[in-house]
């Protein structure tokens, strides 16, 4: 599989000296590069790839761009951080009085994974139909 990252749109990309921007991107801190290596879960990681891949094929307004890089980033962190909750979700042994342990939790995944989804679905939508009010509809989404 390929390997990919992105740069946090509001910072700044570092300006070291390093042989390739792949090398800088691997050494960079998470909080100022995603990237493929992050997500363990092949899963996640096809969702991220999938989307990162739809949004490199938007073009348009560059304000309204610039928002829709904005909110992939953010949904694309979110996902990162989201790891170690799912895999510790998906390996817990179930036991009595577990069950309101994880609802909350789980409820809080399954909403971030619609928004997520829900994201990437505008994404695909814009790719096929790029018109600037599917750019706007893309970029103000919550």
């Amino acid at each position: 599989m390929t390997s990919w990252w992105m740069w946090d749109p509001a910072g700044t990309v570092p300006v070291r000296r390093f042989r390739s921007e792949e090398s800088l991107a691997k050494s960079a801190p998470d909080t100022q590069a995603v990237r493929s290596a992050d997500f363990t879960c092949p899963a996640q990681r096809r969702r991220a790839t999938a989307v990162r891949a739809d949004f490199l094929r938007v073009t348009g307004d560059p304000v309204q761009v610039a928002l829709v890089e904005q909110r992939l980033w953010t949904l694309l962190v979110a996902l990162r951080r989201s790891q170690p909750l799912r895999d510790a979700l998906a390996t817990a042994v179930p036991r009595a009085g577990r069950a309101a342990l994880v609802a909350e939790p789980s409820r809080e995944l399954a909403e971030f994974d619609r928004r997520f989804d829900q994201f990437a679905d505008a994404l695909r939508v814009l790719v096929t139909d790029p018109t600037p009010e599917q750019l706007r509809h893309t970029a103000a989404l919550d």
